[in-house]
């Protein structure tokens, strides 16, 4: 990166002449020319080698000459500007690029600075994005940065040769060239190109850029694509390293949810910025049984698959975690408290009638729960009363006899 800063300060548009300069400069310019121009006008006046072209055709001849000199070579030092300029603006770009790129907090802006710095090029028709998002290690996504309304291709994660071997795809003339069996119909003319983003053997995204012309692809357009990728790859793939760590040390191993650090700092956050919210503590009724009887094996079997029934029951907005044990709570941001009784009694009724697996042959019998409902601002006004409040909720859903769900009043001792 030094090198291209480097390169950029030594620029000679740096050191490009000013107005007054530039008049200086054509002065001194047009006075070297007149007095050659003089002593030849001056030695053929008195010299004239053939006598039959008179004054007036030589000078046309000469002043000819002269401009198709000039203008031979103001093409040539506009050419060498251009393309300095060109030059100049692409390694400021790059810079500021870069720039931007270290910037990037997670690894979907890494991937959405590479778009549109590649989309502001202005070098084709559509630029389109895709990127792999892990949810989990069973659970993997492809997912497009841009929404527009005909991208190139269906994107078929299993079968697109980019992802299965990370070989790029470059197809000159959709016309007569074969084309990819996953490219949308609607594409009839032009060329596009497909760069796969990789880490290792790992493919994590695909970029693609269609035109309209034919055979528009060459080596120079394809190497300042990739220099971008190059520099991006590090950067999405640190950012995807730090975001696998924070996800580890904010998620429960066992249930693969939230831990208890990120539910406290979550529920903050929801506090400080929402007008209301409510809170479910669930607990699973003689968990205790369930380890003595069949092994703490069987217990952390139980604890899967109720997390499991817990998540299908709530909404995408809602967040549940492991707060210890066999106890969970799940954070309904911007939900009354009718709603949420709705959502506990659809996770309790759930739970009763979800089967257990086996372990070693032996049927582990349902379960039930109990779950204790509270609100914010409603019956608390910080995380602290907040928590203490669903917990008094949930102590009276065991004291009533369990497989029960209770809403916090004020009647209840804290």
């Amino acid at each position: 990166m030094e090198r291209v800063i480097n390169l950029l300060r030594r620029s000679p548009l740096r050191k490009r002449l000013g107005s007054f300069g530039l008049i200086i400069l054509s002065i001194i310019i047009g006075a070297g020319l007149t007095v050659p121009t003089f002593i030849i006008f001056d030695w053929y006046n008195d010299n004239s080698p053939i006598e039959k072209i008179d004054i007036v055709l030589f000078s046309t001849i000469f002043a000819g000459v002269l401009y198709v000199t000039l203008i031979l070579v103001s093409s040539s030092l506009l050419s060498i500007l251009s393309k300095q300029h060109a030059h100049a603006k692409e390694l400021k770009n790059f810079k500021n690029f870069t720039d931007v790129l270290h910037r990037s907090s997670s690894e979907i802006e890494v991937y959405d600075t590479l778009y549109n710095f590649v989309r502001n090029m202005h070098l084709v028709n559509h630029v389109t994005l895709f990127y792999r998002n892990d949810r989990s290690a069973h659970e993997i996504s492809w997912q497009r940065i841009t929404n527009e309304r005909m991208p190139l291709c269906r994107m078929e994660p299993r079968n697109c040769p980019l992802i299965k071997y990370g070989r790029d795809c470059n197809v000159k003339n959709i016309a007569t060239d074969i084309t990819c069996a996953y490219q949308l119909p609607e594409h009839k003319v032009g060329s596009y190109i497909c760069l796969p983003i990789t880490n290792g053997n790992l493919t994590l995204g695909i970029l693609q850029l269609y035109t309209k012309s034919r055979y528009f692809f060459d080596d120079t357009h394809i190497s300042k694509i990739k220099s971008y990728i190059e520099v991006a790859k590090p950067i999405i793939s640190s950012k995807r390293t730090l975001h696998q760590l924070n996800k580890k040390a904010t998620t429960d191993k066992l249930t693969k949810l939230y831990n208890r650090s990120f539910l406290e700092q979550y529920l903050e956050n929801q506090i400080e910025s929402t007008s209301k919210l409510s809170v479910i503590m669930l607990d699973i009724d003689h968990f205790k049984h369930v380890n003595d009887n069949y092994g703490h094996a069987a217990g952390d079997a139980v604890l899967v698959v109720f997390s499991q029934v817990i998540l299908r029951c709530l909404r995408r907005t809602d967040l549940v975690a492991r707060f210890g044990g066999e106890e969970f709570i799940a954070i309904l941001p911007s939900t009354d408290t009718d709603t949420a009784l709705s959502i506990a009694e659809r996770i309790r009724d759930s739970v009763s009638t979800e089967p257990m697996p086996k372990l070693n042959n032996v049927q582990i019998p349902n379960i039930t729960c109990s779950l204790g409902v509270t609100a914010f601002p409603e019956y608390a006004e910080s995380k602290n009363t907040l928590l203490k409040t669903a917990d008094v909720a949930l102590y009276k859903a065991k004291q009533s006899g369990r497989n029960c769900v209770k809403l916090y009043s004020k009647g209840m001792n804290m």
